[in-house]
C-alpha cells in the first residue's frame, strides 16, 4: 500500500509480442502489448522491443513434465481423502491421463527438466541487467468461450482406452509430450514464464477489444522486485482507470 504512493522513476521496458513457443498470437493481444507500450511512453519510459535468450519449446517441455508430475502426486494424495486408493472413475479422463503420464517420467527426467528452469532464470538475470521490466501480453488470444478447451468427442475416447489399458509409458514413447506442450500452452505461452523463474509479475487489464473482452498484458520484473510493479500498476491504473470496465460472459 505504500509503494503505490509513489510513481516509479523512469524505467526501462522491453516489449515482446510473439509467442514464446512459435504460435500464432491473435492480432488483439499484439495490439494491447503496441498500445501498452505508447501509453508507457508517453509516461516518461523508455521501451523498445527485444526479448530475452531462451528455449521457449524447450521451456515449454519441462513446464508439461512438471504438470504431469504434480497431476500424478495430487491423485497419490486422494488416498487421504478418499480412505483408499483412488480409481480412474474419481476424476476425469484428461486427468487420469495426465497423472499415468506423471509415473511414465523417471526422476532423472523431472530433474534434467528442472534444470531448464534454471537456465531460464540466469537468461532473464542477464536479460534484467539491461531491462527493468519485461512486457508480453498475458495470453496469446483473448478469452475463449466456456468448453473451449475442452478435449474433442475422439480425444475423450482415447483417453479412456490410454486409461483402462495403462498405456502411458506408449503414449510418452509417441513423442505426444512434445506435441501436448505447444498445444496446451499454445494459448497461453507467456505467464509461465515467472512461474519457473519465481519471478514478481502482474497482469494488467489495459487493452479490451470492440467485442467487450479484456485482453491483459503481463509484466516481469526481476527477483525480488515487486516494489516497481506495485508503482507501475498503480501509475497505469491512474493513467487508464479500468475499475468501470466489465466484461462480456459468452457461454
Amino acid at each position: 500500500m505504500e509503494e503505490i504512493e509513489s510513481d516509479p522513476s523512469s524505467l526501462k521496458i522491453a516489449f515482446n509480442p510473439s509467442s514464446p513457443i512459435g504460435a500464432p498470437v491473435h492480432p488483439e493481444c499484439v495490439k494491447a502489448v503496441e498500445e501498452t507500450a505508447r501509453l508507457l511512453e508517453s509516461l516518461g519510459h523508455n521501451v523498445e522491443e527485444a526479448r530475452p535468450d531462451i528455449d521457449g519449446k524447450a521451456l515449454a517441455k519441462s513446464f508439461i513434465i512438471m504438470y504431469f508430475g504434480e497431476i500424478s502426486a495430487e491423485i497419490e494424495e486422494m488416498k487421504i481423502i478418499l480412505g483408499r486408493k483412488p480409481k480412474r472413475h474419481d476424476v476425469e479422463a484428461l486427468t487420469w491421463t495426465l497423472g499415468l503420464l506423471g509415473h511414465a517420467f523417471t526422476a532423472g527426467e523431472f530433474v534434467k527438466a528442472m534444470r531448464e528452469w534454471g537456465i531460464a532464470a540466469r537468461a532473464m538475470g542477464r536479460f534484467h541487467q539491461k531491462y527493468d521490466l519485461y512486457l508480453t501480453p498475458t495470453l496469446a488470444h483473448p478469452p475463449v468461450k466456456i468448453g473451449e478447451l475442452q478435449p474433442k468427442p475422439f480425444e475423450r475416447v482415447a483417453m479412456k482406452v490410454v486409461n483402462a489399458l495403462g498405456l502411458a509409458r506408449l503414449l510418452k514413447a509417441s513423442g505426444i509430450t512434445d506435441q501436448m506442450a505447444e498445444t496446451n500452452l499454445s494459448k497461453m505461452p507467456f505467464t509461465q514464464l515467472a512461474n519457473l523463474t519465481g519471478q514478481p509479475a502482474m497482469s494488467v487489464p489495459l487493452y479490451w477489444t470492440s467485442d467487450g473482452l479484456p485482453c491483459g498484458v503481463h509484466f516481469m520484473a526481476p527477483f525480488g522486485d515487486e516494489a516497481t510493479l506495485f508503482q507501475l500498476a498503480a501509475q497505469l491504473e491512474k493513467a487508464q482507470p479500468w475499475f468501470d470496465k466489465h466484461g462480456e460472459v459468452w457461454g
